[in-house]
C-alpha cells in the first residue's frame, strides 16, 4: 500500500497586496510541521508541490529544516496540477451573476471586503454556482476542469510510486478537498465545504491501492495544538 501525505500550505498574506506570499506566521507553522515530522520519524521517498509561492515556500521551509538535521530528503518536484482553484477569477466572474440572480445578496456584495459574515455567505453562493456550472468558460477554470487537473496530478504521483512507499505533497485546501471527494465519493459541495475547515499546515493522509485513493486521516495538526495555546491555528 502506498501513502500520500498532503500538507496544506502555511498561512499566506490574506488581505495584503499579494496573497500568495507566505506570511511569517506561515513560515513558523511550516517549521513546526517539519519539527513534527522529524520528531516522529516520518520518512518519505518523494516530495511534490504546486507552483504557487505559498506552496513552494512551505515545502522549502520543511525540507530545509529536515536537511539541516541530517535527514535525507528528496528534491522538491513542482507540478502545476497541484495548484489551487482560481479564487480571484471565480469571484470576479460569479459574484455579479449570483447578485443578479438574487437581489437580496447585493448589500452583502457591497460589504465583501469589510464583513466576514457577508464574505462567507456570498462565497458559499459563488462556490455553489461554480460547482454546478458545466459550461466551458474561457477565462475561468471550471469545476470539471479543476477536478480533472487534480486527478491528473494524483496520477502523475501515484503512477511512479513503488509499493510501500510514501510521498509528501504540499498543496492547498481546494486540492485536498477535491482529493477527499475523489476518495470518498461525497458530493463536490460537501467536500469543498468541509475543506474550508482545513488548518494551515494540517496533514491529510491517503492510501493508494488497486481500488484507488482511500482516505486514512483528515486535517490533523498536532504540531499546532499544543504550541502557544494553539494561537498558530489559522485557516487562510
Amino acid at each position: 500500500m502506498r501513502e500520500l501525505i498532503f500538507i496544506r500550505h502555511g498561512q499566506a498574506s490574506f488581505g495584503r497586496g499579494d496573497y500568495d506570499i507566505l506570511s511569517e506566521r506561515g513560515r513558523e507553522q511550516a517549521f513546526l510541521v517539519a519539527q513534527y515530522l522529524l520528531n516522529t520519524g516520518v520518512l518519505f521517498d518523494r516530495a511534490y508541490s504546486g507552483t504557487l509561492q505559498r506552496q513552494v515556500g512551505t515545502a522549502e521551509v520543511v525540507l530545509d529544516h529536515l536537511r539541516a538535521n541530517t535527514v535525507s530528503t528528496p528534491p522538491l518536484r513542482q507540478i502545476k496540477e497541484l495548484n489551487e482553484y482560481q479564487f480571484e477569477r471565480i469571484m470576479s466572474h460569479y459574484v455579479p451573476l449570483v447578485a443578479q440572480e438574487d437581489a437580496s445578496l447585493q448589500p452583502l456584495v457591497e460589504e465583501l471586503l469589510t464583513d466576514k459574515r457577508a464574505f462567507q455567505l456570498v462565497f458559499d453562493r459563488v462556490m455553489t454556482r461554480w460547482l454546478g456550472d458545466d459550461s466551458s468558460l474561457e477565462k475561468v477554470e471550471g469545476w470539471i476542469r479543476f477536478k480533472e487537473r487534480i486527478e491528473q496530478g494524483i496520477y502523475q504521483i501515484t503512477s511512479t510510486m513503488e509499493q510501500n512507499s510514501r510521498v509528501i505533497v504540499f498543496s492547498s485546501g481546494g486540492v485536498i478537498s477535491t482529493a477527499l471527494h475523489i476518495a470518498t465519493g461525497m458530493s463536490p459541495y460537501e467536500a469543498i465545504r468541509i475543506g474550508w475547515g482545513l488548518v494551515n499546515t494540517s496533514m491529510t493522509k491517503f492510501r493508494f491501492g488497486s481500488s484507488g485513493l482511500i482516505l486514512h486521516s483528515f486535517n490533523n495538526y498536532p504540531h499546532l495544538e499544543g504550541y502557544r495555546a494553539g494561537e498558530l491555528i489559522t485557516y487562510r
